[in-house]
């Protein structure tokens, strides 16, 4: 059977330096799954007014099916993005927001692979709608996308326990720990310690410009960073995970998987905005650290 997914989640538009960008993570991993051929679906929502319309626009033009946006009375959501002096981003999310009120459909395209994160939890309509889709038998994708102050442990160790395969950055996994009051300097222990805890088959870990960290049952890869100027870090991660699942369900090793995602996200951080046109020349452009 071939791949198709489902990526379940926010929808929204990043405000910063004055400019709007369209974003959420789901939206961005949909949108970097489909630039990479994949067959995908992206269950959301929005608001019924202007900004609605041209994330709707954005969506088609790049080549997502907006049949399962669901607009409703609540308006589209929007972060407002700070950028520190090394780019790093951090954010104001508003709420409410369209995409808190997802509903389950009534009837959905047929998928075996979910990809969801936990922002979209923050509201109880949209975390139930998550719930019953986890119910269903595929393979579970959870891209972790910490938001302060929405990192509710009992919300994120039930998402971690329905996946298989989890990606986080090194920041959410050095939360994870303290919220289970568990204390380690090493990653390997670390992600050993989470692994087991949550009988998590594959756990991935960014690491910023240093590369990414990978653990598989015994196999533990690490990859270096990329050479780059960046000029943002918004929807690095997102072009990582899509890259990682891309490479994952063509059943590529786990080394070429590890190193596609990280040149991918390397790419996409050095260039302005969360979903910049993907140029394989330039991709094999960037050297490693």
């Amino acid at each position: 059977m071939a791949n198709k997914i489902l990526c379940y989640g926010e929808m929204l538009w990043d405000v910063f330096s004055g400019k709007s960008f369209p974003g959420g993570a789901p939206m961005n991993v949909a949108i970097g799954l489909r630039k990479l051929g994949a067959d995908i679906n992206f269950l959301s929502g929005c608001g019924k007014d202007k900004r609605g319309e041209e994330l709707l626009k954005y969506l088609e033009d790049n080549g997502i099916s907006t049949l399962l946006i669901q607009k409703n009375n609540y308006p589209t959501g929007i972060v407002n993005v700070h950028l520190s002096k090394d780019k790093d981003a951090s954010y104001d999310i508003v709420f409410p927001s369209a995409w808190d009120y997802i509903q389950k459909p009534d009837a959905l395209p047929d998928f075996n692979v979910i990809v969801y994160g936990s922002l979209s939890c923050r509201n109880e309509t949209s975390f139930d709608t998550l719930k019953s889709l986890l119910e269903k038998e595929a393979l579970k994708i959870f891209d972790i996308n910490l938001r302060p102050p929405y990192t509710d442990k009992t919300i994120l160790e039930l998402l971690m326990h329905k996946a298989d395969i989890v990606k986080m950055n090194h920041d959410e996994l050095s939360h994870i720990l303290t919220l289970n009051r568990h204390k380690s300097d090493f990653l390997e222990q670390a992600a050993d310690f989470v692994c087991e805890k949550y009988n998590i088959s594959l756990l991935c870990v960014t690491l910023g410009d240093k590369g990414a960290f990978l653990m598989a049952g015994e196999e533990k890869i690490y990859q270096e960073g990329f050479r780059i100027k960046a000029a943002d870090t918004v929807g690095a991660g997102d072009a990582f995970l899509a890259g990682f699942i891309d490479y994952y369900l063509k059943k590529k090793s786990l080394e070429e998987t590890l190193e596609f995602a990280s040149r991918l996200g390397a790419y996409v951080a050095s260039q302005k905005g969360a979903n910049p046109p993907f140029y394989p020349d330039r991709l094999k452009g960037l050297a490693e650290d």
